[in-house]
């Protein structure tokens, strides 16, 4: 397939391999399930299916576990490290379906209709629309020839082929990108009111020099709460643009503006021939989803079910938000006195230094285990197997090394330990660990500073109990079905060993 690249001042779009830059229709409304949920157990299920849960409409499978399941495992690194149960496939499922339930009932409370929600999922679903149609339409139109890439490394020596072969790639979607437009705006008979272009340049002086809400003296943009708070109601719907399919009003071309990073904001948008420039940069996704949908690209399977996973994740988020949201920061007296009961946790970390020798199978590591107890040496051994052989001193704590971190803690000077596991890229290998220094964790004494940093650890408790006892919640109203015959071979440790690294 084809690569198109197709940018612009506010969007970029690999078709192919669609790169939306915005994130986050209507809403849907979900129905009240009635009494306590159960759940149900399935022992084994003769079905060749990958489904491992049900909740509402919506379902979970094994590929969408293993990920989460590789993500819980790999450790945090916390300024203070919090002990947590054993990651097991099945309390990450239940973590999955609770926030299916927190976004289902999301749906239920109307958050879909929350303008940034709403506005970021349009966008996204443009972006998607857009690579779709620009593929179809360009993708075979795409060909570089020998020829071309042999005059621009003509014209530029020092250019190499790769880089001469995308310059011409970039030159032909650029061309076919505008031509097409320029179709699809004849075609869809798109009209610009550049009578209202003034008015949208000093509505835009007006942002960014007297804001409604004063800005912090280093913040010199126009925010994009202020679409919400400085524009009435007439202001944004000044139309700016019409098409077969849509509209283009003055609150979408700020929308437009505030998808742009401060310093890459144009200067000129004072004046009617800045607010048009935006314009005609802003219009290109609009008008071409547009035409994408009056194909019909809207309703492919695919892109459906990506736009509803996004409402699920924004949903997921505004709910989370909603339920934090009252809970207020630890006072002093809070903060002493949860350090006083828990002393041990703002401990400094017990660290352990260690050289480690990396194999890539188990039977490897126990091979150099082996010499090692034979008496070869370390480094030498290393340097003629590691995997890694560039480190000389690994510092290893409890943050670092998760659920490996009792075995580590249990090595003294110069004991040589293993074969283990350990995190290597982004799964688990097997690994010999010569143990060479170890230090205790110290509890340290409660002073201004400690205090700063367990305010902050209280209050993030806090609102992950708020959250856990809200799905709680959920998870009684809503009823949902785990097979559980399904999951019963999904090993954690076993997931991240045969994760290969990317």
């Amino acid at each position: 397939m084809n690569r198109i690249v197709f940018c612009t001042g506010t969007s970029c779009i690999i078709v192919g391999l669609c790169v939306s830059l915005g994130t986050v229709v209507v809403a849907a409304e979900a129905s009240r399930p009635s009494g306590r949920a159960v759940l149900q157990r399935v022992g084994s299920d003769s079905q060749a299916t990958s489904v491992v849960a049900r909740i509402g409409d919506h379902t979970i499978t094994r590929e969408e576990l293993v990920p989460k399941i590789l993500q819980e495992i790999r450790p945090r690194e916390e300024e203070y490290h919090r002990q947590t149960g054993p990651v097991t496939a099945k309390a990450v499922l239940r973590r999955m379906i609770a926030e299916k339930a927190t976004s289902i009932e999301g749906r239920r409370l109307g958050y879909l209709q929350d303008e940034q929600i709403r506005v970021n999922i349009l966008q996204f679903e443009q972006q998607q629309l857009v690579g779709r149609l620009l593929q179809a339409e360009l993708g075979d139109r795409l060909t570089v020839e020998d020829s071309e890439i042999d005059l621009v490394m003509k014209d530029n020596p020092k250019t190499t082929r790769e880089q001469a072969r995308a310059f011409v790639q970039r030159s032909k979607v650029t061309r076919l990108r505008e031509q097409f437009f320029a179709e699809v705006c004849e075609k869809r008979g798109l009209k610009k009111r550049s009578e209202n272009f003034a008015k949208a340049a000093a509505i835009h002086q007006r942002l960014l020099t007297q804001p409604v809400q004063p800005r912090g003296q280093s913040e010199y943009w126009i925010k994009n709460s202020q679409i919400t708070t400085d524009l009435s109601e007439e202001e944004k719907t000044l139309l700016l643009a019409v098409y077969e399919g849509g509209q283009f009003t003055l609150k979408d071309w700020f929308q437009s503006l505030c998808n742009l990073a401060p310093p890459r904001r144009p200067k000129d948008l004072g004046t009617a021939q800045g607010v048009e420039k935006l314009l005609d940069m802003a219009l290109l996704v609009p008008v071409f989803a547009a035409e994408a949908r009056s194909r019909g690209y809207d309703q492919d399977a695919k892109l459906r079910s990506d736009v509803k996973a996004l409402e699920d994740q924004r949903l997921l988020y505004k709910m989370q938000e909603e339920k934090t949201k009252n809970i207020t920061e630890p006072t002093a007296e809070q903060v002493k006195e949860h350090f006083e009961r828990n002393p041990e946790r703002f401990a400094t970390d017990a660290i352990v230094k260690a050289d480690q020798i990396w194999c890539p199978d188990a039977e490897t590591a126990r091979k150099l285990k082996g010499m090692l107890d034979e008496g070869a040496d370390f480094q030498t051994v290393k340097t003629a197997h590691s995997l890694q052989k560039d480190v000389e001193v690994y510092t290893l704590s409890a943050g670092s090394e998760g659920l490996f971190w009792s075995d580590v803690w249990k090595g003294e000077p110069n004991q040589v330990l293993g074969p283990m596991p350990g995190f290597y890229g982004s799964g688990a290998k097997w690994r010999i660990v010569k143990v060479l220094e170890k230090t205790p964790a110290k509890v340290q004494p409660f002073s201004e500073q400690l205090a700063s940093s367990i305010k902050w650890a209280l209050y993030a408790e806090w609102r992950r109990q708020a959250v856990r006892d809200f799905e709680q919640e959920l998870l009684e109203k809503y009823p949902h079905e785990v097979f559980s015959g399904r999951i019963k071979d999904l090993d954690p440790l076993e997931i991240a060993m045969q994760q290969q690294d990317k």
